[in-house]
């Protein structure tokens, strides 16, 4: 194994296929686009391992149409996931209940965070400046954004809204205890034919993600993987039979 670099596996597979070179990127730069561009004709721009990734969060919220229940995602960053699903929302459900909740404890990282984390893998955005996306677009009432620890507060969060249901869970954290909890609190309140999402199973990156999935989803959960490729690589849909039965 070579020392400087601890991904031998998986991580091998994420490549640049698909994704603007560093060149490109330059280029776009020189080209001189303006940022109404870059939204409105995002295709030219986004890399196909990009469009990928959203295509997969798209499969997964097709099922979910005409189930009850929210949907949320367990570490937000930039919002990216949570604003495109309200944005589904709004496009196929518009006169629902339906509101995403976005739970992270939006933190900048610490010394030791850096230190530790592998090089370009420290996510971190200000809880301002996300409320403020949010906000200028008038999806404060589609997006709501939980500020907290859930390791430690999560299962408290529920204690205090006990009524909240959800058909879509994403969880994009990576680390045993946080996927763990998550899990915990969320399985219970996730309606039948929900799907439950997962950024990292089965990847070298984040171990104990895949090890608290194996531990706590009832041993006959049916793991499935995306058609595209790429993150998220797996999903669960609750109540799917397996010989017969069913969890």
């Amino acid at each position: 194994m070579n020392s400087d670099n601890p991904f031998i596996f998986e991580a091998t597979k994420d490549t640049p296929l698909g994704m603007p070179t560093a060149q490109a990127m330059e280029k776009y730069k020189q080209l001189g686009y303006s940022p109404e561009d870059l939204y409105n004709n995002f295709p030219c721009f986004a890399g196909a391992k990009t469009l990928a990734r959203y295509l997969s969060f798209f499969q997964c919220y097709q099922m979910t149409l005409g189930l009850a229940g929210h949907m949320a995602e367990v570490g937000v960053y930039r919002g990216g996931v949570s604003l495109f699903l309200a944005k589904l929302s709004l496009l196929y459900e518009p006169h629902s209940m339906t509101q995403v909740h976005g739970f992270d404890w939006f933190r900048a990282p610490s010394a030791q965070d850096q230190e530790h984390a592998p090089e370009g893998h420290i996510y971190y955005e200000p809880f301002e400046r996300i409320t403020q996306l949010i906000g200028v677009q008038g999806l404060q009432r589609y997006v709501l954004l939980h500020r907290l620890n859930v390791v430690s507060e999560l299962q408290g969060f529920f204690e205090q809204y006990t009524h909240l249901q959800f058909k879509l869970v994403f969880l994009d954290a990576g680390e045993y205890d946080i996927v763990a909890r998550s899990i915990r609190e969320f399985w219970p309140r996730l309606t039948n034919g929900g799907v439950m999402i997962f950024d990292q199973f089965n990847h070298e990156v984040a171990p104990g993600e895949t090890h608290a999935i194996k531990e706590l989803l009832p041993p006959d959960a049916v793991i499935r993987s995306f058609p595209h490729g790429g993150m998220p690589t797996a999903y669960v849909v609750k109540g799917e039979r397996v010989s017969g039965r069913s969890f």
